[in-house]
């Protein structure tokens, strides 16, 4: 499904980010590396940052090894 959050009205994209973060899902965001390496990785911690123009935000904490390592 794509999107086009120009071609909505400001509601229909507020009501498409509201439903993105209630209840509170997992997000999938992939990125590439420099060398192109690819990733995927699950994040649940995101949430709205604006409604316009409509974007969702996620943070990205310490990893597995540097938590255990406290």
């Amino acid at each position: 499904m794509i999107i086009d959050p120009t071609q909505q009205s400001v509601k229909e994209n507020y009501k498409l980010l509201i439903g993105s973060v209630l209840p509170r899902p997992i997000a999938w965001v992939s990125s590439v590396s420099s060398g192109g390496e690819l990733n995927l990785a699950p994040f649940s911690f995101f949430t709205v940052a604006s409604r316009n123009p409509p974007m969702l935000i996620f943070s990205i904490g310490e990893g597995v090894e540097a938590r255990a390592a406290q």
